[in-house]
């Protein structure tokens, strides 16, 4: 029984923590500043918080699993400066949905690491979400939404987007193997510490001015800290570390639908029948994950 309850627990997590990540694109692209100084400051107002965090659990990772959560980190920080360039020459629901390609990497690499092998139904309700992405993706493409001034653009955003995938996957693939072992404040403290300096030196090496110039524009960045880093990527830690990889990650697809809602929200990037369509079957898809996990 506690065990099921942890687990209901991993999985709500998970879902909320993708929901909550369907802000990011929204508020990277509101942002004054550039996507790379964006991120920088995405992670350095979520120190304090992850700092806090960590040192309440004390649990802390021991000097080689840091190691490991300092290269997740650069490759968090990767992933995030491709998929944040990606929002600049593509929809938002595009680069949204071909950075959360995560599944097929990362339930393909853990099958051979940690020999998970999932339940039929995890692969029908994946194969029903990502059919559901596709779908919506296709619906907001033929919507002429999101800001590519051309085809050869959006196709360069799209991408960026999908090779931000690889980096994402590797990031939660060494979440997950310590997240068990550490506590998830400490395990987001450490990547978050080594994306940030990713991040910075990627902002100074291409001369990204690092302050906004409004009270808004800081509004922005402390949304992205708090809400993104620390709220939305901390919760998905929590749920990566005690799910199997292929179940949590397919519940990521929750991010591009959000992100098409919070899109249809303020940018006015209508959802039409199709788009709707797709939108139920991540739903679906979703459902079916978790009947299977269950």
């Amino acid at each position: 029984m506690g065990e099921g309850r942890t687990t209901a627990g991993a999985a709500m997590a998970a879902l909320g923590g993708a929901a909550l990540l369907g802000l990011s694109p929204i508020l990277v692209r509101l942002s004054e500043l550039g996507p790379q100084a964006t991120n920088f400051w995405r992670f350095a107002i979520a120190l304090p918080l992850l700092a806090l965090w960590a040192a309440a659990a004390r649990r802390a990772p021991s000097p080689s699993q840091t190691a490991w959560l300092l290269l997740a980190g650069l490759l968090f920080g990767f992933e995030v400066s491709l998929w944040a360039e990606a929002l600049f020459h593509t929809t938002v629901v595009n680069a949204t949905l071909f950075s959360n390609m995560t599944p097929l990497f990362a339930a393909a690499f853990a099958w051979f690491v940690f020999k998970e092998r999932p339940r039929a139904g995890v692969y029908w309700g994946g194969a029903l979400a990502l059919t559901g992405a596709l779908t919506l993706a296709i619906a907001r493409a033929r919507a002429g939404a999101g800001p590519a001034a051309s085809a050869e653009e959006g196709w360069y955003g799209d991408a960026l987007g999908f090779s931000s995938a690889i980096g994402y996957a590797g990031y939660l693939l060494i979440v997950r193997h310590i997240g068990g072992r550490a506590s998830t404040g400490a395990v987001m403290l450490a990547a978050t510490i080594a994306a940030a300096l990713y991040a910075l030196i990627l902002s100074l090496a291409i001369d990204q001015p690092l302050l906004p110039a409004t009270a808004n524009g800081w509004a922005i960045l402390f949304a992205l800290g708090v809400v993104v880093q620390a709220g939305a990527q901390g919760l998905i830690a929590f749920g990566v570390a005690r799910l199997p990889i292929a179940v949590s990650t397919i519940m990521l697809w929750m991010q591009p639908l959000m992100g098409a809602v919070w899109s249809w929200i303020l940018f006015g990037e209508n959802l039409g029948p199709l788009a709707l369509f797709g939108a139920a079957l991540i739903l679906s898809g979703v459902y079916l994950v978790q009947r299977a996990r269950g």
